[in-house]
């Protein structure tokens, strides 16, 4: 009888397999779940395979030795044989002639015969035993196969369910609206062609690369409060080649973003990292951490204790 483990097994693999109802859009938590259970039931897989091998090479030493035993015997038989047709008369005579007791008579006559019985007797119980090593070989194969095939299908359900989640968090990062990326800001100088257009989001200026940025965010979906162009001071505001894009829809907040604005905060800061090669990002702050294309993300070092400052309401965006 196959273990129960692999029946249980291959119905964990096959609901895990069942597609989700017509219109269902699972979400983010819903899908974690679900691989955490398709992990387990390819770690459960992984085990009865294990167990499968391990059965599968016990049986193939037992039949192994149950095989040296059974040649042994046929040797020792074969041998046995050549000895009772070269000396086995002359010695049999022997004992006969010289046997003083009728017990002693009947001993010496049977012992050769008895030898050879017994021989042929453990022959037969080892190939005996070898026919039922075999069978139960040939049936345990099943098994085996049964096994590596819900391994197979547990693995194939983990990697689908991973290129979901996957699938998901691009298009989380992507924003709302999305089409999950942004066309290439091309035939700009390295300044981004120089703060030559109107921003639309102050009276002051843009350099071309920053509008592109600037419209391509507004068509991905991210419609939040923006401002762009600043006077004075340093940094890249007062080139027109960055933009602040606050948290709250209706503008810069006093707090540190929660709930559904750092969320939204999250996924324009994910959508400049993931576009940056083609928009021209230099780096991106937000909620003490900065970014850039040779660093990755790091702690904020210009964080002051404040939301404005530290980025927590907003996101900052400068371009190449």
């Amino acid at each position: 009888m196959r273990p129960k483990i692999l029946s249980a097994l291959l119905l964990v693999v096959l609901l895990a397999l069942v597609p989700a109802q017509a219109g269902a859009e699972p979400d983010e938590e819903t899908l974690e779940a679900d691989l955490a259970e398709a992990i387990a039931a390819v770690n459960d897989a992984q085990a009865a395979v294990d167990e499968a091998n391990a059965r599968a090479a016990e049986l193939q030493t037992q039949i192994d030795d149950t095989q040296a035993r059974f040649d042994e015997l046929r040797v020792d038989l074969n041998e046995y044989a050549v000895y009772l047709h070269t000396e086995g008369d002359l010695r049999q005579t022997d004992a006969i002639l010289s046997s003083e007791d009728t017990q002693d008579l009947i001993d010496a006559m049977t012992y050769t015969g008895f030898l050879g019985n017994e021989r042929a007797a453990l022959m037969n119980e080892a190939a005996g035993i070898l026919e039922q090593l075999r069978a139960e070989q040939a049936a345990h194969a099943a098994e085996l196969e049964d096994a590596a095939d819900a391994l197979e299908a547990a693995e194939d359900a983990q990697v689908d369910l991973e290129d979901q989640l996957e699938e998901l968090r691009a298009e989380e990062a992507a924003g709302p609206g999305s089409d999950g990326g942004a066309p290439a800001a091309e035939g700009y100088g390295g300044d981004g062609g120089g703060c030559t257009e109107d921003d639309p989001t102050t009276s002051g200026c843009l350099t071309p690369r920053t509008l592109h940025m600037y419209n391509e965010t507004i068509e991905a979906g991210f419609d939040h409060y923006v401002s762009c162009y600043r006077s004075g001071g340093s940094g890249e505001h007062p080139l027109g080649r960055a933009c602040d894009w606050a948290a709250d829809e209706s503008g810069f907040q006093n707090v540190d973003a929660e709930g559904s604005d750092k969320e939204y905060g999250d996924q324009l800061a994910a959508w400049y990292v993931n576009n940056a090669d083609a928009l021209g990002v230099e780096y991106v702050i937000w909620y003490r951490e900065f970014w850039s294309p040779g660093s990755g993300w790091r702690s904020y070092s210009g964080a002051g204790g404040d939301p404005a400052s530290d980025h927590t309401n907003h996101v900052h965006v400068s371009m190449q």
